[in-house]
């Protein structure tokens, strides 16, 4: 085994084509953005990683990290979080699934912290999925979910633009959805990091041909945005209510999402994420039929390792651990029962 150092990143070190991700250190603006690089007795770059400061959760940083093909995974991971956690004064996140034994080993040799469980996201369109689309595509006062346009006809050329109203649930329903275990950022901040989703024609905004909305006496109250197609040809929707988790919640966000249900064809995968923290957001996934397991599709955790004299993460209570996810948070916590 090589003995291994570590070190921040330099400009030579980025240029190493055996990393596409490399940064030197201090690659952009902001406090505590840090590259560290692991390297054996001979220089060699065995591994990398950064902190990066998260705008839309400012009391975590998001671990990067990647080791050279044939260098000694554990030791070197190891080596690298280490000289993260020295230099960094927020909680670092990551996000192993039960496909990455590794990385949830390596959170658990570093006291990470279970925060967050996500199930699989990937539902496909089918005549059953079809058959509970049809089943709530109304709300218990007979509304149903229109899209972009029909939703601006019905609102009136007076009403504010409806994008901003929509930007406006967007970020009431995102703040209130991560405020237990993940608080996100002002309103004022996460307005402008989103504002571009939001822009008619931008690169990342959302397909208003598929996005549905549903107004009730005039105001907007949920929306399914439909996002552009992932590599692998799925389409991520976003589901979101208000209130958050009131009385009609449930039903009019099924009404938004069963309207963009019937907006696909068979065989349209469609990525609905949910959290097990959100318990009316699960209820509602649990009911939604999906198809047979696919092999990619696995638990999901979200992982914070405490840095010294940084905030303390907000750890998921065991209770809210599903049977089915035990075995993935079992491997980050290291405890003896671990294994997938």
């Amino acid at each position: 085994m090589p003995v291994l150092s570590t070190r921040p990143a330099t400009a030579a070190d980025a240029a190493d084509p055996a990393f596409d991700d490399l940064l030197p250190d201090r690659w952009r603006k902001g406090d505590n953005c840090r590259s560290m690089v692991a390297t054996d007795d001979a220089g060699t770059v065995l591994g990398h990683c950064r902190g990066i400061d998260n705008a839309f959760h400012p009391g975590s940083r998001t671990l990067v990290l990647e080791v050279r093909p044939g260098a000694p995974w554990a030791e070197v991971a190891d080596a690298l979080l280490e000289a993260q956690i020295a230099v960094s004064t927020l909680s670092l996140r990551l996000k192993p699934s039960a496909h990455e034994p590794e990385l949830a080993e390596l959170c658990a040799r570093h006291g990470g912290v279970l925060v967050q469980l996500m199930p699989p996201w990937r539902y496909v369109v089918s005549p059953t999925l079809r058959d509970w689309a049809l089943e709530h595509r109304r709300t218990h006062d007979n509304l149903t979910a229109v899209d972009l346009e029909a939703a601006i006809a019905s609102l009136g050329t007076d009403a504010r633009p409806v994008r901003e109203q929509m930007l406006d649930l967007y970020v009431e329903h995102y703040t209130a959805q991560h405020a237990r275990w993940s608080p996100a950022a002002p309103t004022a901040q996460l307005r402008a990091e989103n504002a571009p989703d939001f822009a008619p024609g931008g690169e990342g905004s959302f397909d208003s041909g598929r996005t549905t909305l549903l107004l009730r006496e005039g105001r907007l109250v949920a929306q399914a945005l439909a996002w552009p197609p992932e590599p692998d040809g799925g389409t991520e929707i976003t589901v979101q209510s208000r209130p958050h988790e009131g009385p009609t919640a449930r039903e009019d966000m099924q009404a938004c999402l069963a309207a963009v249900i019937g907006t696909g064809t068979d065989g349209d995968a469609l990525l609905i994420d949910s959290h097990v923290t959100e318990e009316l957001e699960s209820s509602m996934m649990r009911d939604l039929p999906g198809p047979p397991p696919h092999p990619e599709d696995t638990w999901t955790a979200i992982v914070a390792i405490p840095v010294p004299g940084g905030p303390a993460p907000v750890p998921l209570p065991a209770s809210m651990i599903p049977s089915d996810a035990a075995a993935l948070a079992d491997l980050v916590l290291g405890t003896p029962s671990a294994g997938i």
